[in-house]
């Protein structure tokens, strides 16, 4: 049995995935979890007896529309087909809007053309707008009644069938002279309930999609190609031809192409893809090396050992899928509702009809009109609206604040938040380094200057910097060579000096006593320090750091206030993170971890009771940033990060972290205030349509009105003043 996941468009409630369930409940082998909010299936099945092919012809002939990885240009058609068709429903629906209007005495001061109220030109209207464009909802009801989990479709079928067939009926009396009076046609009604589903389906769809999926970013991580010798000759092959055991060649900035160990030469490879940190690795013999890192430096040789699955990346990509694969702890509200409400809607409208035709003995017209009154002023077109209208309005206002939601689940879960973690590198530090200290003499600054600026290790860039806005001075430098893990040496008016780690004075027993001091103090500070050596002794040390961003303290004070606990989890060594974690005072710090070991921290966390969040900017944070309730990333950070989160914030400013949080909360009070308009209206408008009170071309208006009142609402978010911006 094996897992994947299969990402499927129009998708709309509860019952849709319903659908799709039982139709693999009763199939041996395979079963079928569906996340209406993720638009994706989750499957498990034998790929012996199944191939992901049949099972998204299985899907599609349910009327929904997958979409496999060889196909993601379908995605862009379904969107171009939806607006499409909504907005030839928009421009049908304006003339039996105006005409509906007419009839309305408040509004019989409108200029309605005389074909507008010419019923077999409204019949040609609605008729297309019934049978072409909505013909989806007959087969989305059909097929939900054969699956037994009545929908949305079907209150949109039953109204609109109901109000266009009956029209037809005045329309035939009047032609053939049964009826002489000019009648009030229904047409408008039926249009205009499949119009208002459509604008609430795209809206949702344009909600939904902001939610990328980062599987594929990650995927084109990986090499396609690597370098190998046959026949005595270097060729490039395909990744997949490569096997456990075949040696690699990997030039100088290169991607190295699969796991492996190194067998010949030597480099730095940037491994800050999986771990995150911006230092480069110095590798040499029997070291391991990881697929899709880079060779910075020189030709290296490697030995594949773990391809396919095993490797590294692949295990990221199998640990993110798995982690989008959950639902999130709350389903979304108006699903639930609606799984309740369509069959009460149908019940109480049959039984409406019954009372009043067969108990009270009310003529069929009338009997029949009250019912449909029902099922159109029931439609859920302000239910379906309340959600994806409150977040578009809610995302649009953060955008304007350099914050990006990518989906409605952060609007949900926010006010639930108890924890939050924090990565270091590039989220509560800048994920560069700089210069803090420098102890020695100006003419030691030219020195280190002279000999940096010939260095790509980023390091040497941040010191070569730091020296040229010192006014360092360059000196000619001979003999340049970079001491591969240690640091660099050159020759500079006949003195060798030597510019490096604490290894340099290991190697050449060197005494630091004049600097001892200094030393110990910026290693607790959490610095890297170096050292300029001259002709065997120590005459300057410098230290670098990745500084603490200006907002990190303050906001994790303000975290720490709303008695939401901090956690600080990166890969950096344990003084470094302890130091970190103690200047910016959170509550717990996990210091030395891998990748997938982010997750498991993540998931100790939320096992412990705790609806978490997690804040990242690298790769390696991928597969955390999906396992926390709620995923954050950077907007300096690497796609795959920011893909992977429900969360970006699009500039450096971690306050916006509770501005965001603040936000969602007011925008899920809004969507609660839609969903109460929603229910208040049914409340109110149902029996007055049972009552015969409310005709069908006022429940079509009240419809109408009840769609534009969430709208209304849901642009009130606007207001939303930025209280909590750089804290």
């Amino acid at each position: 049995m094996i897992k994947k996941t299969l990402r499927v468009e129009g998708m709309t409630c509860a019952m849709c995935a319903k659908t799709i369930e039982k139709t693999f409940e009763n199939m041996e082998n395979i079963k079928a979890e569906a996340l209406v909010s993720a638009n994706k299936v989750i499957l498990t099945y034998d790929e012996s007896i199944y191939s992901l092919e049949n099972i998204a012809k299985i899907i599609k002939s349910l009327g929904y529309f997958p979409i496999l990885k060889d196909n993601l240009d379908e995605n862009k058609h379904i969107k171009k087909k939806m607006k499409i068709e909504l907005i030839i429903a928009i421009v049908l629906s304006t003339p039996l809007l105006l005409a509906m209007f007419g009839h309305i005495r408040i509004f019989n001061w409108l200029p309605i053309p005389l074909i507008f109220e010419d019923g077999i030109f409204q019949m040609i209207l609605a008729g297309f707008i019934q049978f072409g464009i909505g013909r989806k909802f007959y087969k989305g009801a059909y097929i939900s009644i054969k699956k037994n989990s009545l929908g949305m479709d079907i209150l949109v079928v039953l109204g609109t069938t109901s109000a266009f067939l009956y029209s037809m009926y005045l329309l035939y009396n009047h032609l053939f002279g049964i009826e002489l009076m000019h009648p009030v046609y229904y047409f408008e009604v039926s249009a205009l309930i499949i119009t208002m589903v459509l604008i609430g389906n795209y809206i949702e769809h344009i909600a939904k999609e902001k939610t990328e999926d980062a599987l594929v970013d990650l995927i084109n991580l990986g090499a396609k190609e690597a370098r190998v010798i046959i026949d005595g000759e270097e060729t490039l092959i395909d990744i997949e031809q490569v096997e456990i055991g075949t040696e690699v060649i990997v030039l100088a900035n290169e991607k190295i192409p699969v796991d492996g160990t190194i067998i010949s030469g030597s480099s730095y490879v940037d491994e800050s893809m999986i771990t995150g940190e911006s230092i480069p690795v110095y590798k040499t013999i029997n070291d391991k090396v990881i697929g899709s890192t880079i060779n910075l430096q020189e030709k290296i040789i490697i030995k594949a050992t773990n391809l396919g699955e095993e490797a590294v990346l692949s295990q990221i990509i199998a640990s993110v899928e798995a982690a989008s694969a959950r639902k999130i702890p709350i389903q979304r509200t108006a699903d639930k509702i609606a799984s309740y409400f369509v069959p009460f809607v149908v019940v109480v409208a049959l039984l409406n009809f019954l009372i009043h035709f067969i108990f009270i003995k009310d003529t069929f017209t009338y009997s029949f009109t009250t019912t449909i009154a029902i099922l159109v002023i029931s439609c859920p077109c302000a239910l379906g609206l309340a959600t994806p209208t409150s977040i578009l309005v809610g995302n649009g206002l953060a955008a304007k604040n350099q914050i990006l939601y990518k989906g409605g689940e952060f609007f949900e879960i926010a006010n639930k938040i108890t924890a939050i973690a924090f990565d270091k590198t590039g989220t509560v530090t800048y994920g560069k380094f700089e210069v803090t200290d420098y102890i020695g003499d100006k003419i030691n600054l030219d020195y280190i200057y002279s000999i940096e600026k010939e260095s790509t290790h980023p390091i040497s860039k941040a010191v070569a910097l730091y020296a040229k806005e010192n006014k360092a001075k360059l000196k000619k430098i001979s003999d340049f060579e970079a001491i591969k893990g240690k640091g660099l040496k050159a020759t500079i008016d006949n003195d060798i000096i030597y510019i490096g780690n604490a290894k340099i004075v290991d190697d050449f027993e060197i005494d630091i006593n004049g600097f001892r001091e200094q030393y110990q103090s910026l290693l607790e500070q959490a610095k890297t320090v170096n050292f300029l050596i001259i002709n065997n002794q120590v005459k300057a040390i410098y230290a670098l750091r990745d500084e603490i961003r200006d907002t990190s303290i303050n906001v994790i004070k303000e975290l720490k206030s709303r008695n939401i606990k901090t956690y600080l989890i990166t890969g950096d060594n344990k003084g470094v993170a302890k130091q970190i974690g103690k200047e910016i005072g959170i509550d717990q710090v996990y210091c030395e971890v891998l990748p997938n070991e982010k997750a498991e921290i993540i998931k100790e966390i939320q096992d412990e009771g705790n609806i978490t969040g997690f804040i990242g900017d690298g790769i390696n944070d991928a597969v955390a940033l999906k396992q926390a309730d709620i995923g954050i990333s950077m907007g300096s950070g690497t796609d795959i990060a920011i893909n992977s989160s429900d969360l970006t914030l699009m500039n450096e400013d971690l306050g916006l972290i509770v501005e965001a949080i603040d936000l969602s909360k007011a925008t899920l009070r809004n969507i609660y205030q839609n969903f109460l308009w929603a229910f208040s209206y049914n409340i109110i408008a149902i029996p007055l349509a049972a009552t015969g009170n409310l005709s069908m071309t006022l429940a079509g208006a009240a419809m109408a009105f009840s769609s534009i009142m969430v709208v209304l609402n849901a642009l009130r978010l606007k207001r939303h003043k930025i209280k909590h911006k750089g804290v």
